[in-house]
């Protein structure tokens, strides 16, 4: 539906930003490039909110008032805006925010992770809006002496809400909105880090059928999604919001992804947000890695890998030679900076040490960095020569990615001067936001670090976090270094063992696998997650544990059941012949080439039922095709044949031995290919479908039908 992109709050909104009203001035370009992405969206949501809610409320001649009627789909639709990390989500927001207030919504609420400097620095970038109120739960008691006035608000020019997704907090929330009514107008509830605590994460036990199993979801997801708790029936966000669009935005959509097409937390719909220039992500930094390459060769910059061992001599008191050799970098790279006449930010530059989600040893790392701040301040003050000497090492490692670096002598008084003004921040849940030094910070945390906000002027990043089984969409969330850094990254340095850079380098890659098949599937339709190894797409307990897993190493996905329906094996059969596909061939000419598109038709015949528990489905067997989409080249091969002899029982397994895979693979070398038994050979009356996977096939994980 045609929806007005050229609004006062619209056009105003784009200028706050280009002019860096509340945040870094952003390039004309860069804005007008989210802009054109932001319309579309919106344009999208519109269209969702016109056929699936209400007729008439929204769009460029919306009414801006929602009706009592109940809404006109099943239930309120889930858009998912799927951004990368550090991308400009935020942004992205922002302007989708001020098209949706020129478009007839009224109220916006904005759910953050629940630490108090995001919700600070969500709601000062949401004050770009130019027109309506933006208020957050960090001065919520203010709201109630100013009732009055926000319920005028509402109608005249709209209220966006930020609000953190704590249990304390969102109540308050909720309750202010039913006291303004705010059920009377259009709304959005952007759901920012979408995949954090607003997941239940009770899912697992509660459908696990176990006597002990909670009754009801996690508190977040109640007060979120749907309450049925008594006593708070109807308290939630999306039944208080009743003529609402629900929006997650995220980087990591695994959880969400991976949920049941009937779960409210299944997105119905996605918009894939596009970096625009200058974005530096995984690929950037973890793209030319070579896990495979011979030690000694360096990987090239930003990349330092520092020794295995050096987890473990964190607690000990010798400050650790890699964490030590990063902190002299940042001293270097930041005068590096400085000479070459760039302003030192506001914020001056940072270094990020990421070693683990303990309070406590967040504590040693930062007694680390402060007693080597000392050494260095005493050496370059009483013996130049040997500070000369100590910080080579550390320009060496600039010279690899600015070989014109100015000499390192001239940089020693910047260092000198840097050095005496650093300051060192621990973060955690219950610090103060830090008040940043003009010249060099060292930032030292875990978990509050790692996910939404968003550290400008990063140069260094220490990381050795490690888990046995590592979560993708955690340590994805962990790569702050990521962003519009262009600019800096010759100065930019990531210090971490060589597991850990595998690790980023495979979950990038899953993830960027991941971008280019929702590209191909936008109609809700179940998508494979490549899985990293020694991973795991997300946290278990937000799943109900029923997800299936494909690998090379399976050979065959097949159900356990006959397909015997008339109907279905009668429009197989002529799929085939149409394809001139023998149903009798001799076991060395079975294997034929089709085009793709009859390999899809014949699978989405192949449907096994519900009660099916075998391996095959046929959702995900068109999402592994779609996996390999470029490597088909448009051709795949179907193998059909008959039963030795007619098949009896009722439930089966995979039919094919281990030689007659390989003939299949040999055939098919590098991507699926669909096997068909069927009995008789003339004129069938069942079938069973296998699909034939590569041997060197990721891991994949599909959520259930």
């Amino acid at each position: 539906m045609p929806i007005r992109r050229d609004g006062s709050v619209t056009t105003g909104t784009r200028a706050n930003l280009i002019a860096g009203l509340r945040s870094a001035a952003m390039s004309q370009a860069a804005v007008d490039s989210i802009l054109d992405q932001a319309g579309r969206f919106t344009e999208n949501i519109a269209d969702i909110y016109e056929s699936e809610i209400a007729a008439g409320e929204v769009g460029a001649d919306g009414t801006g008032q929602a009706s009592e009627e109940p809404i006109l789909g099943p239930r309120s639709p889930t858009s998912l805006l799927y951004g990368r990390v550090q991308s400009g989500k935020t942004a992205a927001m922002v302007l989708t925010a001020a098209l949706a207030f020129d478009n007839g919504f009224r109220i916006v609420m904005v759910l953050t992770a629940d630490n108090i400097e995001l919700v600070r620095q969500t709601a000062d970038r949401f004050r770009d809006l130019d027109g309506p109120r933006v208020l957050s739960t960090v001065e919520l008691t203010e709201w109630d002496a100013a009732e009055e006035e926000l319920v005028d608000d509402v109608a005249r020019s709209g209220l966006v809400f930020v609000c953190a997704k704590n249990w304390v907090r969102l109540p308050q929330v909720l309750r202010f909105l039913q006291r303004i009514n705010a059920a009377a107008y259009p709304s959005i509830i952007f759901d920012d880090e979408a995949d954090a605590a607003t997941p239940d994460t009770t899912l697992l036990a509660r459908t696990s059928g176990k006597a002990n199993a909670p009754a009801y979801p996690s508190t977040i997801n109640r007060r979120v999604v749907e309450n049925t708790r008594p006593g708070e029936e109807g308290e939630s966000a999306q039944e208080i919001l009743t003529h609402s669009m629900f929006v997650q935005v995220t980087a990591t959509p695994f959880v969400l992804i991976l949920q049941r097409p009937s779960s409210p937390l299944h997105p119905t719909a996605t918009f894939l947000l596009e970096p625009g220039a200058g974005y530096c992500g995984g690929e950037r930094f973890f793209g030319d890695f070579d896990p495979d390459a011979d030690i000694p060769p360096l990987p090239q910059p930003p990349l330092v890998l520092v020794p295995d061992r050096e987890y473990s001599l964190l607690n000990r008191r010798p400050v650790p030679a890699a964490l030590a050799t990063s902190i002299e970098f940042l001293l270097v790279a930041a005068a590096a900076l400085e000479r070459s006449g760039r302003p030192w930010p506001r914020g001056g530059y940072k270094h990020l040490s990421h070693t683990s989600p303990r309070v406590a040893q967040h504590n040693t790392i930062a007694d680390h960095i402060e007693r080597h701040l000392g050494t260095l301040r005493t050496e370059l003050r009483d013996d130049p020569n040997a500070a000369l000497a100590r910080f080579g090492t550390a320009y060496a490692e600039l010279q690899r990615a600015l070989p014109s670096a100015q000499p390192l002598v001239s940089l020693i008084p910047t260092i000198t001067a840097s050095a005496r003004q650093a300051q060192v921040f621990r973060i955690n849940a219950g610090t103060d936001s830090p008040a940043y030094g003009p010249r060099v910070n060292f930032l030292v945390g875990g978990n509050i670090l790692g996910r939404g906000l968003t550290i400008d002027d990063l140069l260094v990043t220490y990381y050795l976090r490690q888990a046995q089984v590592s979560q993708m969409d955690t340590v994805l969330q962990h790569a702050r270094m990521y962003g519009y850094r262009e600019a800096l990254m010759p100065y930019t340095r990531v210090y971490l063992p060589r597991q850990l850079a595998i690790l980023f380098k495979e979950i990038h890659e899953s993830e960027q696998a991941l971008r280019e098949i929702y590209q191909r599937r936008q109609g809700g339709e179940n998508v494979p997650i490549r899985i990293a190894p020694r991973s795991r797409a997300t946290r278990p307990g937000a799943l109900e544990g029923n997800e299936r897993l494909y690998a090379g190493n399976l050979g065959q996905i097949a159900p356990h059941y006959m397909i015997r329906d008339p109907d279905t094996v009668s429009e197989i059969c002529r799929l085939l012949g149409t394809a001139r596909v023998p149903l009798d061939a001799p076991r060395d000419q079975r294997a034929t080439r089709v085009a793709l598109n009859v390999i899809r038709l014949l699978v989405t015949q192949l449907k096994s039922s519900p009660e099916d528990a075998g391996r095959w489905s046929a959702e995900a067997v068109l999402g592994l095709i779609d996996v390999y989409e470029e490597e088909y080249n448009g051709e795949g091969t179907v193998y059909v044949r008959a039963f030795d002899e007619e098949p009896n029982e009722e439930r089966t397994r995979g039919r094919l031995s281990g030689p007659e895979i390989d003939i299949v693979r040999l055939a098919s070398p590098n991507v699926p290919a669909l096997v068909l038994l069927c009995w008789p050979s003339t004129d069938p009356i069942l079938w069973y479908p296998t699909l034939v996977v590569p041997r060197d096939m990721p891991t994949y994980i599909v959520c259930p039908s």
